[in-house]
């Protein structure tokens, strides 16, 4: 069937007789192609999803809205990194695949900064909890093929909320502090927060100063905002727990907001997300 409508996402979207068969969802004008997979179906996924791709295991929807949600890559074939998530995590019900339609479809660096961009844009949803333990970082990528990637961002929010599982961030919401982390309902596994690679790490790494000003690098888009001393972003006498919450609100759109603020320094001004990646990253265990 399709889907289509103005102001809306054109998809084609085939559903088939067994409720264990994965939906698969086309979208043409950006060439993307996704999934959408039960638990007990996840090993009928067939050999065409032995490519690079992204994924999202989502949990059931809990009794106050939350839903938790771990987002990762498949840079050597989806279909057989499903297949692992089956014995070695047991908090998901529900798969979300992700992947170019094309001949050559993504290649290993496109889908680490992907599964970054993704964890962002979840990380800022209102009641999306992530499992992951901190954020995937691939910032190797040229401008071109980022904004490439980007257009994978609009329909992958889209088929969640086809799902029920709303990834926005309403822009009157005020956020006074970072939710708490959550248990898990398949056990004692903890759904986190960012741990490493925040604007608090900024501030605690002496790389960002408390009430810093940080400005908009689109120039479509000028905007100006403040650090706060606890890492939350104000801005239009509201406050964010993230850079990507601030520059969605700006936006009305799904920004990355590490690439879309910036600091001016003595050496010109730099993004938020190169002050992040001079953090040292934590050692092991």
């Amino acid at each position: 069937m399709e889907i289509g409508a103005v102001d809306s996402l054109a998809t084609n979207v085939v559903i088939p007789g067994s409720a264990q068969e994965p939906i698969e969802v086309y979208i043409d004008h950006v060439a993307l192609r996704m999934a959408i997979v039960e638990r007990a179906g996840a090993r009928t996924i067939g050999s065409d999803w032995d490519v690079a791709g992204v994924y999202a295991l989502l949990d059931p929807t809990a009794s106050d809205g939350t839903w938790g949600v771990y987002v990762g890559k498949a840079p050597a074939g989806i279909r057989s990194r499903l297949s692992t998530h089956l014995s070695q995590k047991d908090h998901w019900s529900r798969a979300v695949l992700v992947r170019r339609d094309t001949r050559y479809g993504f290649h290993s660096a496109q889908v680490g900064w992907l599964e970054g961009r993704l964890y962002d844009l979840l990380d800022t949803a209102s009641n999306a909890r992530l499992h992951n333990i901190r954020r995937p970082v691939d910032e190797t990528l040229p401008p071109h093929d980022r904004q490439m990637l980007e257009s994978c961002v609009m329909p992958f929010v889209r088929v969640l909320r086809l799902l029920g599982h709303d990834a926005s961030v309403p822009s009157a919401k005020l956020e006074p502090t970072l939710p708490p982390p959550r248990v898990s309902s398949g056990g004692n596994k903890r759904l986190r927060r960012k741990i490493h690679g925040t604007v608090r790490d900024l501030l605690a790494a002496g790389l960002l100063e408390a009430q810093a000003k940080i400005v908009s690098t689109s120039p479509a888009r000028p905007a100006e905002a403040t650090v706060l001393p606890d890492g939350r972003i104000e801005y239009d006498g509201r406050l964010f727990a993230s850079p990507s919450g601030a520059a969605d609100y700006v936006t009305k759109g799904s920004e990355n907001g590490w690439t879309f603020w910036a600091v001016d320094t003595d050496i010109g001004r730099v993004t938020l997300d190169s002050l992040r990646k001079r953090l040292v990253p934590p050692s092991p265990g």
